[in-house]
């Protein structure tokens, strides 16, 4: 079984995220190593969220998954508009923001938002 049709959609128009010329490093899952730049974004589908049975089986199943934003900026850089965009764009409503922290080990503020899609 394949990605989900609306993820893979949504992880392409997350990956091609640009202003000013500057590509916004969007890794799928997680980083080997933290790219060298001002902000990045991790996406990730984690687990089936529900499903929807007929005839004995599953006939519709949503999905779960997140977006992270790490930036040295307060504001993100910009990104954190453009994300929420891109989530009110491809998944209809189903997201919403999660958590929004400094972390004083890194020194990155990180935006979490999680949302739902149907597989």
């Amino acid at each position: 079984m394949g990605m989900p049709e609306e993820y893979t959609a949504l992880v392409e128009a997350l990956k091609g995220l640009s202003q000013e010329g500057v590509v916004l490093p969007m890794a799928e899952d997680e980083w080997a190593t933290r790219p060298d730049t001002v902000s990045y974004g991790v996406v990730q589908l984690d687990f089936e969220a529900d499903a929807l049975y007929g005839d004995n089986m599953k006939q519709v199943i949503a999905y779960e998954g997140s977006v992270d934003l790490f930036s040295l900026k307060r504001d993100g850089a910009g990104w954190v508009e453009m994300i929420t965009d891109t989530l009110k764009a491809h998944c209809e409503g189903c997201w919403s923001l999660n958590h929004h922290t400094y972390e004083r080990e890194t020194g990155l503020f990180h935006w979490e938002w999680v949302f739902q899609v149907e597989g």
